[in-house]
């Protein structure tokens, strides 16, 4: 029996196509994993804003992800969408992304963009206001879900005031991620340091942040009371702050009535100024518990950046002016002039 010879060229060739099919195998492989690592035997994948613009090609799309750091390859990434048929299917709009998604993962998402509700939170709305919002404006959660997460897990002040891009089915833990992942975002680290270096930690800062911003409605007027507030805080000077007295009615009030509850009621009574609450910064010195509403970037630099001034003492008339005292007997004069 004869044995045919092997051309040694053949073997090289036979080799350099195997090689080839292997390497194509693990880069795919690799291609197709997210990019998230474990750490301590849990996923940190936090969801990043993306946008997909109306006329962005695929090219775009996928070099965008990448430099997202959402996609190890954009080729892989387009490979997944021809191969899955979704190239006519992705919308243009904001989707919230994680990189702990695979690439096919990733485009499934980027084909529900019609399905997401523009929503705009607005500044100083309490944690019950934004959930009756979002029922309103079609997001599909369940108001009493959403109030019980919230206080458990102690947001309020924390869900973000900002224009949203939200899927109308998407759930309270994904809402509260949007909103939250923004905030962090917003509060950087360099505010936190500014306010670190002036002896104010980042919840004292929020809940300082919650009583301006529905306090103060010009943006000039914001440091000056914010100072006044920072002032009486050094010198354990109860706030007095109506907002808070407001917040503390309304817990009360509203405990079983909830989306269409009087959330800040204008009429308050003596009666209601000795309301036993600790949110009562009339009866209580020192800050309440915990932010009253959620603020804005504007409410929080305030607090950041107190503007000095020779005033103790601030009161707003009916049309949201502020008027400021050196002394009690000065603010008893601006009661009397200003609050008829």
């Amino acid at each position: 029996m004869r044995l045919t010879k092997i051309c040694p060229g053949f073997v090289v060739f036979l080799l350099i196509i195997l090689s080839g099919i292997i390497f194509i195998s693990l880069w795919w492989n690799w291609a197709n994993q997210p990019i998230c690592v474990f750490q301590a035997g849990k996923r940190e994948c936090p969801e990043i804003s993306f946008i997909v613009r109306k006329g962005d090609g695929i090219d775009v799309i996928s070099s965008n992800l990448l430099k997202k750091g959402l996609v190890r390859s954009p080729l892989a990434f387009k490979i997944q969408v021809f191969k899955n048929n979704l190239i006519r299917k992705i919308q243009a709009g904001e989707f919230y992304l994680s990189s702990g998604d695979s690439p096919l993962e990733i485009a499934k998402i980027l084909t529900r963009g019609t399905f997401d509700k523009k929503v705009t939170i607005i500044e100083g709305w309490r944690a019950e206001e934004i959930g009756g919002y979002l029922r309103k404006e079609g997001i599909n959660i369940d108001f009493e879900v959403w109030r019980k997460e919230v206080y458990k897990r102690e947001l309020e002040g924390y869900l973000f005031p900002d224009t949203y891009m939200i899927p109308k089915d998407a759930s309270v833990e994904k809402i509260i991620t949007i909103l939250t992942t923004n905030f962090n975002k917003k509060f950087s680290s360099d505010l936190e340091k500014a306010a670190l270096a002036k002896g104010i930690d980042k919840h004292s800062v929020v809940i300082l942040a919650s009583l301006i911003e529905r306090e103060v409605k010009d943006e000039k007027d914001r440091p000056i009371v914010a100072e006044i507030l920072l002032k009486r805080l050094a010198k354990n000077w109860p706030l007095q702050v109506d907002a808070t007295v407001q917040y503390a009615i309304a817990n009360e009030r509203c405990s079983k009535q909830t989306i269409d509850c009087d959330w800040w009621p204008k009429k308050m009574s003596n009666k209601d100024l000795n309301i036993d609450s600790p949110y009562n910064t009339y009866l209580n010195r020192g800050l309440p518990p915990g932010p009253i509403c959620n603020p804005g970037l504007s409410a929080i630099k305030a607090v950041i950046y107190p503007q000095p001034s020779p005033y103790w003492f601030y009161l707003s008339d009916s049309e949201g002016h502020i008027h400021y005292a050196r002394t009690n007997k000065e603010q008893l004069e601006n009661i009397k002039r200003y609050l008829k």
